[in-house]
């Protein structure tokens, strides 16, 4: 779930580098018998309580009751905060030595800072994790794997589809059913020769920023900004080059807003709601995005397949950090709630899209038409998109990097004086200096 998520979490991440490097050899919190936590509130008839943190959207408040229910010795306490701030918390707690929870959640972008140091969370596998992984996508359990260990159970996922309206791309004469559209607009340039079609025919931007086009194509890519060594490959990713030239191309053509959905959401938002915009690139959870930020339309939109493959915007991890005081009951939390029937009920609830295949044959997906979509059945297109995602590694400075690259397109974006090719490799070498000084 998601998903404009972006945030200034240098001095806390130098934070995290400099106390757990030094905090590394302590044996303090090195095994699971450290914690004190073999088990032995459960086995003694003494209710366990779990501190969970995770953030607004998980919808695991709405599941807990349940868990707490069925398991008269353990109970979950729930703690929900903003995304950003639950990542902040659990970082200054890491850097501390103390204060983390039972059970935290971490998303995607943010996991390749915690799982550089596994030492400071428990090896699932050590409670059976294996036995289970079969149950969820093969390239989402990876996600979360250090080396052999399994440092996280995988929530939801972000598949990409391309939600549009399907009344303005009748009106403008274009391919207006989701199997008619994905078929007659195959590649980034039928998209942007829709866009053209569009604009003259009904006056609406395509995109709502052509940041968003950029983001899209270089999540299509077999790699992002960093390599499997954490260094960083912008100038040598030729889908990120990729990526650039059709934010170019779109922007030169004028087919794409400049709307800013982090720092301007009511303008954006009347934008979608009013037919401005014409389509947004997004994940599963992108459904309840538009229902939220464009009640009017009710009716007019519909999903297909993106041109050029698919992509995962999203999706997060459930981990026990050691600094907490009952591992064996945590698991056995965790592991209940993302088993692949909890997935469903919070599907069911909020539309996060699961991580566990074998329920994607429930009535659910296949018979549940959506209303504000006339009716389409987008369970059955997540499930098609969601298995053919490629598994890409974010790095533990991916948001640092990805924050000064996509607030320096919307500059570019809102600026048409600026040049872009200039402006975006002027923002690479920014990153590379606060990677640097880091």
């Amino acid at each position: 779930m998601k998903r404009i998520r972006r945030f200034g979490k240098a001095s806390a991440a130098v934070l995290l580098s400099s106390m757990l490097v030094l905090s590394a050899c302590g044996g303090g919190d090195s095994t699971p018998a450290a914690s004190g936590n073999s088990g032995s509130g459960g086995d003694s008839g003494k209710k366990v309580q779990l501190q969970m943190w995770f953030w607004q959207g998980a919808s695991f408040e709405k599941i807990i009751p349940e868990f707490n229910r069925t398991h008269p010795n353990i109970e979950i306490v729930p703690q929900i905060y903003k995304w950003e701030d639950a990542h902040k918390k659990l970082l200054t707690a890491m850097s501390a030595g103390s204060g983390a929870p039972d059970i935290a959640m971490v998303d995607i972008s943010q996991l390749d800072q915690f799982t550089k140091y596994p030492d400071k969370f428990y090896d699932l596998n050590e409670f059976g994790a294996k036995d289970i992984a079969k149950d969820y996508l093969d390239w989402k359990w990876k996600q979360s794997m250090a080396g052999d260990k399994q440092l996280g159970l995988p929530t939801d996922i972000g598949p990409m589809v391309l939600y549009y309206r399907q009344d303005l791309f009748q009106q403008a004469g274009l391919p207006f059913e989701p199997d008619d559209v994905a078929a007659k607009i195959k590649t980034w340039d039928d998209f942007l020769a829709a866009g053209k079609v569009l604009k003259e025919k009904t006056g609406a931007d395509i995109l709502s920023n052509p940041t968003e086009l950029y983001n899209a194509i270089r999540d299509q890519g077999d790699e992002l900004y960093f390599d499997k060594d954490n260094n960083l490959i912008i100038d040598k990713n030729p889908q990120v080059k990729k990526a650039l030239d059709y934010f170019k191309k779109s922007r030169e053509m004028g087919i794409a807003g400049t709307y800013d959905q982090k720092n301007a959401l009511q303008e954006y938002s009347a934008a979608l709601n009013s037919g401005k915009i014409a389509t947004y690139i997004s994940a599963a959870w992108g459904r309840g995005h538009v229902e939220t930020r464009a009640p009017d339309t009710k009716g007019k939109w519909r999903a297909a397949k993106i041109p050029e493959g698919t992509g995962n915007m999203g999706g997060s991890f459930l981990m026990i950090p050691k600094q907490g005081k009952y591992s064996k009951e945590a698991y056995e939390a965790i592991s209940w709630l993302v088993s692949p029937q909890q997935q469903l009920e919070i599907f069911k609830i909020s539309g996060n899209f699961p991580s566990t295949p074998s329920v994607y044959g429930d009535k659910a997906f296949t018979e549940t038409g959506y209303e504000f979509w006339g009716g389409q059945k987008l369970g059955v297109l997540y499930s098609e998109v969601a298995k053919a995602v490629k598994v890409q590694r974010k790095g533990p400075d991916y948001a640092t990097v990805d924050t000064i690259i996509g607030d320096g397109l919307q500059a570019v974006a809102v600026d048409k004086n600026k040049d872009a090719e200039k402006e975006f490799w002027a923002l690479v070498e920014k990153a590379k200096a606060k990677l640097k000084n880091k």
